[in-house]
């Protein structure tokens, strides 16, 4: 049988050491739990693309209609998902910004809630500030709540929790919040998983 040259057994060692240093790096940073395990956070491509959906869908909205400019249409997107809120003067003028936001890539659905109505006073929009920041402070800090893969829209006092988490956290996160002072109604936007997982960060 040849012998290796001592400078190619030398090789060999390095790359197994190398390559047991990197599975054990790799190990140490996926965490306790099997790496098949779905992760739900959203990844930074997620975030970058949601950011593009708002800008085109605000752009497109506004040059689809003068009508527009006189209107209050907020567009938020998370996971794909878009929520309209805000008012517009008339019913055709809703179901063309639906229409608009559906259409955009990367977009999976869309909810309109927009409101046939004069836009609303910065009095209104005031408080849904306040009340937005108290619900996302009792999230951000409670147990059992994955803050980071929430968001929190206020709209006129309703309160509407958008992400991807379980059902068994959707139905935490109500009872945290539902006592909150000025809240009309809580609607859920829930892409519901099987993940019971507590993680806790801070979403956009």
């Amino acid at each position: 049988m040849p012998r290796l040259p001592y400078s190619g057994i030398f090789a060999i060692g390095l790359s197994c050491l190398s390559l047991a240093g990197c599975t054990s790096l790799l190990a140490t940073a996926s965490g306790p739990g099997p790496v098949d395990k779905p992760s739900y956070d959203r990844p930074l491509s997620q975030s970058l693309a949601d950011i593009e959906i708002e800008n085109t869908s605000n752009i497109d909205i506004y040059k689809a209609d003068e009508r527009f400019h006189d209107s209050n249409v907020n567009v938020i997107s998370f996971y794909g998902t878009v929520l309209l809120t805000g008012q517009v003067a008339t019913a055709d003028l809703k179901a063309k910004a639906g229409n608009i936001c559906q259409q955009i890539s990367g977009v999976t659905h869309v909810y309109n809630e927009l409101t046939v109505a004069q836009p609303d006073y910065y009095l209104d929009r005031a408080n849904d500030g306040l009340i937005a920041t108290r619900v996302r402070s009792r999230l951000m800090f409670a147990d059992g709540i994955p803050y980071a893969r929430l968001k929190v829209v206020v709209d006129n006092g309703n309160v509407y929790l958008m992400g991807k988490i379980s059902h068994t956290e959707a139905d935490h996160a109500v009872n945290l919040i539902k006592n909150i002072n000025g809240i009309v109604k809580i609607i859920k936007i829930i892409d519901y998983v099987n993940d019971e997982s507590t993680s806790k960060g801070k979403s956009s």
